[in-house]
């Protein structure tokens, strides 16, 4: 049963500052993302949608962002926590990157974008599975948006490795929304939920919302799928905000998730949209 029935936790949005860090979006994403998206905006926009905390997720493979998100949690009430990054080339090197993080108390995972390593097997060389056991050590979250069959057992590999460390799936595992064959990603997310220390993120990713409108009937099969692999005490609930804005606005999504969860049990919904983030996250800061 969810610690907190009555708290959403939105478990993955952004922030950037137009001109200060650089961001490469697809042609198909438009001028939409290009501008700034600040804590400010999210404040307003979690107001409006009535979600009440969230976790700061990294947007690039940037060590400095991280130092600067860590910061933002440290000073905005509603951040629980920060999910980073760090070079995992090299275990001592990973380590040193955390040791020395000003207000670490607050990285609750770390993320490394795979979709921008020309190896696929990336996450299967020796240094980078050395310095993913660093990350399990310290009882981090590995976070992960794999983006291809390659990458997704790469994932699994990864976390059958290491079953004591939390691993979780961004966007529904890239389900192929309005697609007619969905039988290779339902076959993935089998897999995965086999492995009881694999999460899920219940939010879309930006090769979905390119040139999409968010819908709830279109989610709904692929999210319905994710509940039984899963199981509601597996699955959390996102935005992937700003990058929502190219399908809808962030109240938009909102009442869709909470759509999407409408027929599950009032103790199994308060997990999904909060309460399960809390345990797997670790989130030790109050709401």
């Amino acid at each position: 049963m969810s610690s907190t029935p009555h708290r959403v936790i939105d478990v993955h949005h952004h922030y950037w500052w137009l001109g200060k860090r650089s961001h490469r979006w697809p042609a198909a994403a438009g001028d939409t993302l290009h501008r700034s998206f600040t804590p400010e905006d999210f404040q307003a926009a979690m107001k409006k949608a009535g979600v009440h905390a969230a976790l700061l997720i990294q947007s690039l493979n940037d060590y400095d962002e991280t130092k600067e998100f860590l910061a933002i949690a440290a000073k905005v009430p509603h951040i629980l926590g920060v999910v980073g990054w760090v070079p995992l080339g090299d275990a001592d090197v990973t380590a040193q990157h955390l040791d020395k993080m000003e207000h670490g108390e607050l990285l609750v995972g770390i993320r490394h974008l795979i979709n921008f390593e020309p190896d696929l097997n990336w996450l299967l060389r020796d240094g980078v599975i050395a310095s993913i056991g660093e990350i399990a050590r310290r009882g981090l979250v590995f976070d992960i948006v794999p983006i291809n069959a390659v990458q997704f057992d790469a994932v699994l590999d990864i976390a059958a490795r290491y079953p004591h460390m939390s691993v979780v799936l961004d966007h529904l595992a890239r389900p192929p929304v309005g697609q007619a064959d969905s039988v290779e990603w339902s076959e993935r997310i089998t897999r995965a939920a086999a492995l009881p220390n694999v999460s899920i993120k219940l939010s879309v990713g930006l090769d979905v919302l390119m040139g999409w409108t968010w819908s709830v009937e279109q989610l709904r099969p692929y999210v319905h799928t994710v509940l039984q692999a899963f199981g509601p005490a597996r699955v959390m609930a996102a935005s992937n905000w700003p990058v929502c804005h190219l399908a809808a606005d962030y109240s938009t999504v909102w009442n869709g998730i909470h759509a999407l969860c409408a027929d599950l049990s009032a103790a199994d919904r308060a997990d999904v949209l909060g309460g399960n983030a809390i345990r797997i996250f670790k989130l030790r800061k109050s709401i």
